[in-house]
């Protein structure tokens, strides 16, 4: 686990899930099989081009010339299989020159920064431009304007877009949710006990008391889930939820009393006084998010400023001003009486305290004339909510190390906590989802987290290496997170009508789509397949770290430093090809300006995965959910009712918080070690 959470693409993975949250929670159709497949469609290409680029930034250098190459090797592919020789040629051999022309740009940009010592940004920015200018001017003579179009109707194109660039449909599949419930329930069960496996201390004789326990567990836990899909009704539903996922956690506490070793003691200390502190906070957090519904109306679309009274508004200026200059104040007085400061020190902090009040008050003021009361209200419920339960979580962690008792006490205080928030949600929103998805995974949560609290104040931690168990344990995890995982997708990619019921909307006048899965997002995994093999199971990655740290030093002890970066540049190029290949194949039609601009974006991607800009550290994994959260952004923006433009912005605080949050990561890392 800690090995999981040092990792350097953490970040990005738990990026990616709140930011696939946040839409799923604001966009009307977001989370559905055909926007999943849309934003997966939009990740691709990114992806494909952020394997490669965060490769070469692990390496230490930059390529701008990313971006414009998949325009550049898509236009080839049109003007040679259009133009070439008078008449053209079979579409194959276009394909092949591209591939051939763009390792020759890689080569040249790894040869240039390896012979003249430049930086591989103005090597680069070079052949970004040479790129440019010879397509603007290629096409515009050959086609006369600055596309090349009927790419696919050349001969062999419809061979090669079978093989490249197939689509997948799926249509109706009637039992995907009871497919992806076993799969899920299944592959849950043998990821827990593989991670039970892999904490406890086997017992010499299983224990009949725990196997009783658990065969109780069972059976609630069945009982429970079939009068969930046997009833209906919020007090039904309520009741049997209940049921089954107390059964589900007396199961697993049951299962691990009769398998592994039990503690002798538990200690008993007292609560310290941090964890006193942060129980406190966290459940004052917890009482005011469940408040919060109360003052404001969640029908309200009003924006907070023009919402509030006129006598209001100034007051709510003056207090943010106040904060700023109470910021500042707290920021420049301690370095004043450091360096004792006297006259010319005041003045400083007068200037900076009333610039700094103005600022926050702009600001304050602009959120809320921006923001509805709507938005304030979900935004509070939100963060209190989320600081409530993080301190809890926070204050359990720190009795663990003295109290086994205050820490069952306060986890169970956590999954009530969460049980209650569940509630409050399901009894306050409109919107369908939220009182079933939402409500379920809380409740799902608040049963994890207290059947590890059980678990944990009950059982004797394993201390020592057991190399049986543990590879059981992993080969259990490694089996149930796939069923899992192939559980999630199905899920994602099927709708879940019946025939009849496809056959009744298609009567009325009414389409049944067709969810559509492009081979750009195989081609996406495979490429980052192989880039993650190659940087962590071979000496190719080794040397790529090695050169990325320090040139020089990696050269000392024998890698050929000059040799990566040069394959790391034609890895670039090529893969910069593949995705010119992809976009040629799939529209037919490319302008010269193709892929201008998104250099940028594959930086960004990688950076988000993790990847420091100085080189030497990064991950292709991250790279590739980097791509994920732009994409889920991008589409998800279109499922909301706000102005699409607005993705830009927040991908610029994506991108600042995920840097954030790797830098954390990274000394968290770098302490650990």
């Amino acid at each position: 686990m800690r090995r999981w959470l040092i990792s350097p693409e953490i970040g990005a993975l738990i990026g990616a899930v709140i930011v696939w949250a946040f839409f799923w929670g604001n966009g009307r159709t977001f989370g559905e099989a055909d926007t999943t497949l849309n934003w997966l469609d939009v990740a691709a290409p990114t992806g494909i081009m952020a394997t490669a680029v965060a490769l070469l930034m692990i390496g230490g250098e930059f390529d701008l010339s990313s971006g414009v190459i998949t325009g550049a090797t898509a236009i080839q592919i049109g003007l040679v299989s259009r133009f070439f020789m008078g008449d053209g040629v079979n579409i194959g051999w276009a394909i092949g020159s591209a591939f051939l022309a763009a390792a020759a740009i890689g080569w040249f940009n790894g040869f240039m920064v390896n012979k003249t010592g430049l930086p591989s940004f103005i090597v680069t920015l070079a052949s970004f431009f040479t790129l440019r200018g010879v397509m603007l001017v290629i096409s515009k003579r050959l086609v006369g304007k600055v596309q090349v179009d009927q790419i696919t109707e050349q001969e062999g194109a419809t061979f090669f877009k079978n093989w490249i660039a197939h689509e997948w449909r799926f249509t109706e599949f009637a039992i995907r949710d009871n497919v992806f419930l076993g799969l899920v329930f299944v592959g849950a069960a043998a990821f827990i006990y593989g991670l039970l496996e892999q904490s406890f201390i086997r017992r010499a004789a299983i224990n009949t008391v725990g196997v009783g326990m658990a065969i109780v567990g069972l059976i609630a836990a069945i009982g429970g889930f079939t009068g969930l899909l046997r009833t209906d009704g919020v007090g039904n539903n309520a009741l049997f939820t209940i049921i089954a996922l107390v059964g589900v956690a007396v199961a697993i506490v049951g299962t691990a009393l009769a398998r592994w070793v039990t503690r002798m003691r538990a200690s008993s200390d007292g609560l310290p006084p941090e964890a006193t502190r942060r129980l406190g906070l966290g459940i004052g957090c917890v009482a005011l998010a469940c408040l919060i519904p109360i003052p404001f109306d969640r029908r309200q679309g009003q924006a907070i400023l023009t919402w509030t009274s006129s006598g209001l508004r100034p007051v709510l200026a003056i207090l943010g001003a106040i904060v700023g200059i109470v910021l500042a104040i707290r920021a420049i007085l301690p370095e004043m009486r450091e360096k004792k400061k006297t006259a010319s020190g005041f003045g400083k902090l007068t200037m900076f305290a009333i610039y700094s009040g103005l600022l926050v008050m702009t600001l304050l003021i602009c959120f809320l004339q921006l923001t509805t009361v709507q938005a304030l209200r979900a935004i509070s419920m939100l963060i209190l909510s989320g600081a409530g339960l993080t301190l809890l979580m926070l204050a359990r962690g720190i009795a663990g190390r003295g109290s086994k008792k205050w820490q069952l006490i306060i986890g169970l205080l956590v999954a009530a906590a969460i049980v209650v928030l569940a509630f409050v949600i399901r009894a306050d929103s409109g919107a369908v989802r939220f009182r079933t998805g939402l409500f379920g995974a809380m409740m799902i949560g608040a049963m994890a987290i207290a059947a590890n609290t059980l678990v944990e104040f009950f059982m004797e931690k394993r201390t020592h290496a057991d190399t049986t168990a543990d590879r059981l344990g992993k080969r259990l995890q490694l089996i149930g997170g796939g069923m899992a995982f192939t559980g999630l997708i199905i899920r994602l990619v099927w709708s879940n009508l019946t025939p009849e019921h496809a056959a009744q909307v298609k009567a009325a006048g009414g389409s049944v789509g067709q969810n559509v899965l492009r081979q750009t997002v195989v081609w996406w995994l495979l490429v980052a397949a192989i880039g993650s093999f190659v940087l962590v199971k071979s000496k190719w990655g080794n040397w790529i770290f090695a050169v990325g740290g320090n040139k020089e030093a990696a050269r000392a002890v024998g890698v050929p430093a000059n040799q990566v970066k040069v394959g790391l540049f034609v890895t670039v190029s090529l893969c910069g090809c593949l995705a010119g290949t992809l976009i040629a194949l799939r529209y037919g039609t490319v302008q010269a300006n193709q892929g201008t601009g998104l250099e940028f974006e594959y930086i960004i991607a990688a950076v988000v995965g993790g990847c420091l800009l100085t080189g030497g550290y990064g991950s292709v994994v991250g790279a590739g959910l980097g791509s994920a959260i732009m994409a889920i952004s991008v589409v998800g923006v279109q499922t909301t009712p706000w102005n699409s433009d607005g993705r830009f912005a927040f991908l610029g605080g994506v991108l600042l918080l995920a840097v954030l949050v790797n830098n954390f990561i990274r000394k968290k890392a770098q302490e650990a070690r």
